[in-house]
């Protein structure tokens, strides 16, 4: 079988930051200073569907492409996994692309990062694909909702979908017309992360009618729970609500914390996904504070999912104290991932140091919006963004998802009411990629006012937001 064909492009013309890191580097000589390093991307090849180029030394790489235009580039490709190269620095790369249509257009441009200095990105060039997509891909979707959680993961064997968490009562409509308007018709399994409506609201749906909500709209075959519920959850009127709206053919399903899918038959969604509960209900040893909120967010379910060489984590709301029973809990090894999603919107109560720096993710995203943001999301999230993007990871947010991996902390948040994103973490088990998608369901523009948990302050007050 001959070598796929292969087309070279010239030297790139470095843009953006590595003019601006060449003109310091210039200065700084002159004036008999050590200059920063500038990398210098060599020629690329395309082979198949990957992207191969060299640097002059070593850097941390990703490809940004798209097939729309030269000013869309709404993908960002990673290197394999295996072994952690996504986040190794080498002077040797090459990205698989995975979204590509044979005979169809793509424009690229490759990213290019050493610590401590400015990202180079190499000048946006094309190809015709001569291949197409991976036929068996796992998705993970944040679906924009406004304020709070939901999302959508779709498996790459069997096309079984998996819904976590459907924002507030008031959402409901968001996710419904999010899923007619992407060709799902059923969901397989069903989960809220613990009791608060901002988590569970769009499960159960509206006041009044039991049968109502996402998990009426789409009833699943599954809907798992947590076995334990703090007060005021337990005897919370939302809750019950949330018992009762079980539709009468779906089974509840109680979790525990250390299962797995290879003992949870409910779990086993996929042959080739791998699903791990790092936490369910209450942690072991976990001291109750009483202060608002707090004990519930801490109940929160969280899951490890692991594909082939790609893992990723997507919980609730649990903080520090919840996260670092995990970490004490599971082996170091057990628990890195490519991909996070931010626990409790990003504020900085949780993705403690001790967590992120376990996890080590090249991908983080941030399941919030300054669009139904009551204070100044920026300053909220800055914390916790600064300590993703101090190891390397990439953040995305509802909003800001455009930055498409050019690093930057602090977390910036755009003008209120710019475009709002639907973001997808997509892999093959070997590589992966984030894929935008313009938002077009309509969404809540703020907090349900039924919410248990309060209204949500000033961010430069530390809220207890739940």
């Amino acid at each position: 079988m001959g070598r796929p064909a292969v087309r070279r492009f010239g030297t790139y013309a470095l843009i953006g930051t590595a003019i601006a890191a060449g003109a310091i580097a210039a200065c700084a000589k002159k004036q008999g200073i050590t200059p920063p390093p500038v990398v210098v991307p060599g020629n690329a090849v395309v082979v198949g569907n990957r992207i191969e180029w060299t640097t002059d030394r070593p850097a941390r790489t990703s490809v940004r492409y798209g097939t729309r235009s030269s000013g869309n580039l709404d993908h960002m490709a990673y290197p394999n996994a295996a072994n952690r190269g996504d986040r190794a620095f080498a002077q040797s790369h090459s990205v698989a692309l995975l979204d590509l249509t044979a005979g169809r257009s793509v424009y690229f441009q490759t990213v290019n990062e050493i610590a401590g200095f400015p990202t180079v990105y190499s000048g946006v060039d094309s190809f015709t694909a001569t291949t197409g997509a991976p036929a068996r891909l796992l998705t993970s979707t944040m679906i924009h909702i406004g304020f709070g959680d939901s999302h959508l993961i779709t498996m790459p064997n069997t096309g079984k979908r998996f819904l976590i968490d459907s924002g507030e009562r008031n959402a409901e409509s968001s996710v419904v017309t999010y899923l007619n308007g992407h060709g799902v018709t059923r969901v397989d399994a069903m989960m809220a992360t613990h009791t608060h409506l901002d988590h569970m609201g769009g499960v159960i749906g509206g006041f009044g009618n039991d049968m109502n909500g996402v998990v009426w709209d789409f009833p699943p075959d599954v809907l798992f729970d947590s076995p334990t519920k703090s007060s005021p959850s337990a005897g919370s009127s939302a809750y019950q609500e949330f018992l009762r709206s079980v539709p009468p053919a779906t089974r509840r399903v109680v979790l525990q914390r250390g299962q797995s899918s290879g003992d949870v038959a409910d779990l086993r969604l996929d042959p080739d996904v791998r699903i791990v509960v790092l936490n369910s209900g209450t942690p072991p040893n976990y001291l109750f504070t009483g202060h608002d909120g707090t004990d519930t967010n801490n109940e929160s379910i969280v899951l490890r999912f692991s594909y082939g060489d790609v893992d990723f984590v997507i919980g609730g709301d649990a903080e520090d104290a919840n996260e670092g029973s995990i970490v004490q809990a599971f082996a170091a090894a057990d628990l890195e991932v490519e991909f996070a999603k931010v626990h409790h919107h990003g504020l900085p109560d949780a993705s403690s140091s001790a967590w992120v720096n376990v996890l080590k993710p090249r991908v983080a995203f941030i399941p919030n919006t300054q669009l139904v943001w009551n204070g100044n999301l920026a300053e909220a999230v800055s914390e916790s963004s600064g300590r993703m993007t101090g190891i390397g990871a990439h953040v995305y947010a509802v909003d800001d998802a455009p930055a498409l991996g050019r690093p930057r902390p602090p977390y910036t948040v755009p003008v209120r009411n710019g475009p709002q994103f639907n973001i997808s973490f997509v892999t093959d088990g070997v590589s992966y990629e984030v894929r935008l998608e313009v938002a077009t369901q309509s969404v809540p523009l703020k907090p349900d006012t039924t919410n248990e948990c309060g209204q949500h302050a000033d961010a430069s007050a530390k809220p207890r937001v739940h």
